[in-house]
């Protein structure tokens, strides 16, 4: 006879396998060599200003050069992004 715990690992282990069954209905193929050339590369910048009015001129600077702000996830740094030429 299987005790609690025994239960709740082979529980655990069932209810994995079937949601990885499940979740790979929702996995991008490999892009082909044809999609692959016409992909979109991108370059990064990444900018460290801890003062928000040090940083607006940064910004325009960099939105002028074909910068996009994308994300700002510590305070004070910053990263762009742009299509690589």
């Amino acid at each position: 006879m299987m005790n609690t715990r025994s239960l709740g690992v082979a529980l655990v282990f069932v209810a994995g396998c079937a949601v990885g069954g499940a979740s790979a209905r929702f996995v991008v193929p490999p892009a082909s060599a044809q999609q692959a050339a016409t992909l979109t590369k991108w370059e990064y910048l990444s900018v460290y200003e801890n003062h928000h009015e040090a940083f607006k001129p940064k910004a325009q600077e960099a939105g002028a050069e074909g910068w996009e702000l994308v994300a700002s996830m510590v305070p004070g740094h910053y990263f762009f992004k742009r299509p690589k030429l």
